[in-house]
Parts: structure tokens; sequence; C-alpha cells
């Protein structure tokens, strides 16, 4: 018997109600503002991961578990940190949320944390907006990074600012260029950090 999976549309919040969900899209941002907005950025790399259920309840979390290898922005001193997504899979039950990926076993990334408080739908600001990844290219043997759709950034422009208009996120932050080919004028993860940093202050 297959498992029924629950399909969910991009949220920002979320009330399950007989028959009811409502939904709203991910509006654009800039680079300027998922920095600013972020209460924790860091570098890390994720380690494990564990579903929980409300009891009676259709709501799945998943928990992801990082190693922090660095932060970037904010107040952190702990070498581990658990963030809380909503989605997953227990038992015959499978949730999925449109147009978000839960980090994976393994994954070295860098994450801008809304916040680390709160249990919510995606604790990321602006959800794949501020999850970038760090990758080896073993053709050019260094380290750089990409989109969560896998695209190398090729530089950051802080000073793109969005539209006056509101605009649907398709998955990249204004001020991110990005390259279909990496080549080694990619930024790499130190100029990233320090380009982030400098906003930060």
């Amino acid at each position: 018997m297959r498992k029924p999976t629950v399909f969910l549309w991009p949220l920002l919040a979320l009330v399950f109600l007989p028959g009811l969900l409502l939904a709203s899209s991910i509006k654009q941002a800039d680079m300027a503002e998922i920095t600013r907005d972020a209460r924790l950025i860091f570098e890390g790399r994720v380690i494990g991961t564990r579903v929980e259920q409300a009891p009676g309840s259709r709501a799945i979390h998943t928990w992801v578990r990082f190693e922090v290898l660095d932060v970037i922005k904010g107040d952190y001193s702990a070498p581990v940190i658990e963030l809380s997504f909503l989605g997953g899979t227990r038992g015959d039950l499978t949730v999925k949320v449109s147009d978000m990926q839960i980090p994976a076993m393994g994954e070295h990334g860098i994450y801008f944390v809304e916040d680390t408080g709160r249990r919510l739908v995606n604790p990321l600001v602006g959800w794949a907006q501020g999850h970038f990844l760090v990758r080896y290219d073993r053709t050019l043997k260094r380290q750089m990074i990409t989109t969560l759709d896998g695209k190398p950034v090729k530089d950051i422009d802080l000073s793109a600012r969005r539209s006056a208009m509101a605009e649907i996120s398709h998955g990249v932050a204004r001020g991110v260029i990005t390259t279909d080919t990496p080549d080694r004028d990619m930024i790499d993860p130190a100029a990233f950090k320090s380009l982030i940093r400098g906003v930060a202050k």
C-alpha cells in the first residue's frame, strides 16, 4: 500500500481546519534585507535529523541538527544547533511543503535563520533565499557557493533593492549574481562571509 502524501503550497502561516488551508507565496527580498532580518547567520553541516508528529495532528516537523562551523552574525556559542522545518515522513504519513527543501544529511551550507526560538514553517529568512550551499568543485579544485537549486554564485550586489511592487520569489534573492558555468571568478565561502559580515555590523 502506498503511503499517503500531503502536499502544502508555499506558506507564511498555516491553519489546520477541516477542509481549509490558508497559504500565501514567499515574496522576493534583497540580500541586504535577508541579512538584516536574520537573527543568526552561520556556516554549518547537517549531522542528524529527527521527525516529530504532535499526537492527534497531521502536522509533521523535521528537526535538523547542524554542526556550527562559523557564526557570521548573531550571538551563538554552542557547537550544534537544531532547527525545525514543517514536513517529513513519520510512519505512513508524508507531509511536503511546496517550494521548500529540508536540509539533507551531510549538507554543508550557509544559513540565514529568522528565529531560533520559534517553530516556523521554515526557519530560514525568505526560505530558499536564505539557504546557500558550500560545494567543492573538482575541476577548479576549490570550494564555491551555490544557490539552493545549484547555481554557482558569482558575486553579491548588496546595493540591489527589490522592486517597490511585490514580486514572488523564485528562490534567489535580488542581488545574488549567478552563473551557469563555474569559473575562477566565482565567489568563495570566505569572500561571501566577509561581504555578509560587512552588512551585518
